[in-house]
């Protein structure tokens, strides 16, 4: 007699999930990866809404790290461990790489109108709107004598002389311009510049002496606009101090004030665009070279920064409004140096002097002879 056979155990369905997770199936590491994606997920995305407020470059990081919480999910829910987990990191990844496209879309566009439309560091002269004072310089804002154009205009005697506007003038006087009443035969030729600009140095290097040339001989005004806009790239705001140390010789030694403009682009002064520039002391030292001594009325004027207002505020309108007398309305600067003869942009090279005297000659100002 046999023994009775027990019933046989089924055999384990081939599609059913195993209760525990056994050593070779990966459902551990799928379960980590889950909740790996949803903390990748969630510190992208805080690390890019962080960035927006206080640190743009972070938005690149928070990318990243959503990148990475986002593929984690993916994973997450391949292995159906933690469901809840990996969509977490998925959709939060997902929102990291969204806000950080935006930011950088922003972040691209300001940039491209700051270039587009260079600095705005203030109003009209005399507004008081400047980038370094706001509406509290308002009351500071003087304006030095001989300096009414808002430039410094040479003929064949020197500094042209005119009074200083009352402070709060809205907008400079006419400047000089060829063909008036007085004197038809005189061009008009005026130079922006910013004297941390090294393109305005090799403007200067290269055409100097014949733009003194010019003024001497009586053919031409030539009048010099100096700007502080590098103020914005700068640690020092050495461009509207220095820019405002010019118009301390112009107010109060005029018969200096050529030789000054020049000295103050020698590579020995001028500073690059964004190292610090000669301090106030260091500053009067590099007049006093030029002038051949500088008066009292100069040293106090420079230490004092009198005319540091006037000079950023002279910058904001000039890149506020179109260029004036020009020959195109709507002509405005761009950039420095920035050159016309009777309203007429020269377009060439800041350093080649024989493009600049063609231009000269283009215009009918012939530099050594008649016009």
């Amino acid at each position: 007699m046999t023994d009775p056979q027990q019933p046989a155990a089924p055999p384990p369905h081939p599609f059913a999930e195993r209760s525990t997770p056994g050593p070779q199936d990966g459902g551990g590491r799928g379960g980590a990866r889950s909740t790996a994606a949803m903390a990748l997920g969630l510190a992208g995305l805080v690390t890019v809404i962080v960035s927006a407020f206080y640190l743009p470059l972070g938005a690149v990081l928070g990318a990243l790290l959503g990148v990475a919480g986002a593929v984690l999910g993916v994973i997450g829910l391949v292995s159906r461990r933690r469901r809840g987990a990996a969509i977490t990191g998925l959709a939060a990844g997902a929102l990291a790489v969204l806000a950080a496209l935006v930011l950088g879309v922003i972040s691209t566009t300001m940039l491209v109108g700051s270039l587009a439309d260079p600095v705005r560091s203030g109003g009209a002269p005399g507004s008081g709107a400047s980038s370094g004072g706001g509406a509290q310089r308002a009351a500071e804002t003087l304006w030095p004598e001989n300096m009414a154009t808002g430039g410094i205009v040479f003929d064949r005697d020197g500094v042209v002389r005119s009074d200083a506007p009352e402070s709060g003038a809205p907008e400079p006087a006419e400047s000089p311009a060829a063909g008036s009443e007085t004197d038809s035969e005189t061009h008009a030729v005026r130079v922006y510049v910013d004297y941390r600009c090294p393109y305005c140095s090799e403007f200067e290097t290269a055409n100097g002496d014949a733009l003194q040339q010019l003024a001497e001989s009586g053919r031409a005004t030539v009048e010099i606009i100096p700007l502080a806009f590098l103020d914005r790239v700068s640690p020092d705001n050495y461009s509207s101090r220095a820019s405002g140390a010019m118009a301390c010789v112009v107010d109060a030694q005029p018969e200096a004030a050529w030789q000054v403009h020049r000295h103050l682009f020698d590579p020995a002064v001028q500073p690059s665009e964004t190292t610090n520039g000669l301090d106030d002391d260091a500053l009067i030292d590099a007049v006093d070279e030029a002038a051949g001594g500088a008066n009292e009325r100069v040293r106090s004027c420079i230490s004092s920064q009198r005319f540091v207002p006037f000079a950023q505020a002279l910058n904001g309108w000039v890149f506020d409004n179109p260029v004036p007398g020009a020959q195109d309305p709507q002509l405005r600067v761009t950039s420095t140096p920035f050159a016309l003869v009777d309203g007429v942009p020269y377009t060439g090279a800041a350093d080649d002097a024989q493009a600049f005297s063609a231009f000269l000659a283009e215009q009918g100002v012939a530099v050594g002879g008649a016009s």
